[in-house]
């Protein structure tokens, strides 16, 4: 098993040449058996896919890059209020404070109580305390990148400059998705059904699972079920 984020940085803010280099040289001279994606790093799944280093791909809570006409991004009433709440008095004070902060030690002390108060906030939560503190010191070794994003857009905001539109925007991973051979598994909250369901739609061979999740982390039940997607792709794949 490969964690490519061991290895070498995720090029989050560069198309996916660089990342498919350094794919290619962990591969060796073979390819991957399965590929397992989450959030953002969907693009990156199906690039390995599309280059045929990847004989599967799971992704988990994929992001799409764009929102087809067939899925739906409704969001309840009690979700926009509760989100508008956490804008006013959790995230505007922490950028109020934190941004203005120059130690880096104390910015990533500033993020992870960010973290913590939103996870007490948050009514999805029912995540192990063990598994918190894990996802909790993964994301917090990448507070450093999270600052230097967020100043680029603050400043880009301050000169009246529009952010451009990410290259990989122009042709988004999901219009391709039945240009791939190889079978797929979607991972997706219940609310987000319809995301699977249009992965579904696009690809040749493709299984949808609903499992819940907080922030990349999940609880014990539907890390199972997560582990169990994994194992089904090497069967379907054998």
């Amino acid at each position: 098993m490969i964690h490519y984020d061991q290895h070498a940085q995720v090029p989050w803010s560069a198309v996916n040449g660089d990342f498919l280099d350094a794919a290619r040289r962990l591969a060796g001279d073979s390819s991957f058996d399965i590929v397992v994606a989450a959030g953002q790093a969907a693009r990156f799944g199906f690039a390995l896919a599309e280059a045929g280093l990847a004989k599967g791909v799971v992704f988990f809570q994929p992001s799409l890059d764009s929102i087809p006409d067939d899925v739906d991004v409704t969001i309840p009433e009690d979700d926009l209020a509760r989100m508008s709440d956490d804008m006013d008095n959790l995230y505007q004070p922490f950028v109020d404070t934190a941004f203005d902060e120059e130690d880096p030690e104390r910015q990533r002390e500033m993020f992870v109580a960010l973290m913590r108060d939103a996870a007490r906030r948050d009514a999805a939560r029912g995540i192990d305390p063990p598994e918190f503190e894990a996802g909790l010191a993964m994301y917090s070794d990448h507070a450093g990148e999270f600052f230097a994003d967020m100043r680029a857009i603050k400043a880009a905001v301050g000169d009246g400059r529009p952010e451009p539109d990410p290259p990989w925007l122009e042709s988004p991973w999901i219009d391709r998705l039945g240009e791939l051979a190889i079978p797929v598994t979607a991972v997706v909250l219940p609310r987000n059904r319809s995301y699977g369901e249009a992965i579904a739609r696009r690809a040749r061979d493709a299984e949808i699972v609903e499992a819940e999740g907080i922030a990349g982390l999940a609880p014990p039940a539907d890390r199972a079920k997560g582990a169990e997607a994994a194992l089904r792709m090497l069967d379907r794949i054998a």
